[in-house]
């Protein structure tokens, strides 16, 4: 059951990682991002069982909201993270602190 655990968190990870993992800044970041997120549901599942799903389906899933929330408040395709520029600079900000909403 581990192993199943461990699986679908990978498969929830690398679906999120192909919508817009691509402009995750910095590189390093990616593999940083999924051994946290794989290994916090891999010791949940161990430790917890069948409740581990609550994080391993509900973590994505209030990440997805939030990111269609923002994207639609700052003019930016959701689903593409289009215009690119616009999205790699909102992000940018963020990382900086800067959570205010910029007069587009």
């Amino acid at each position: 059951m581990l192993l199943t655990y461990f699986l679908l968190s990978s498969f929830i990870w690398l679906l999120g990682y192909f919508h817009n993992g691509r402009l995750v800044r910095p590189k390093w970041k990616v593999p940083g991002k999924f051994l946290f997120y794989v290994g916090v549901s891999t010791l949940l599942a161990y430790f917890f069982q069948h409740y581990a799903l609550i994080f391993i389906i509900l973590h994505p899933l209030i990440g997805l909201y939030f990111h269609t929330k923002i994207c639609r408040e700052h003019n930016i395709n959701w689903w593409t993270c289009q215009p690119e520029e616009k999205y790699l600079e909102l992000q940018e900000r963020w990382a900086k602190g800067d959570f205010g909403k910029k007069d587009d």
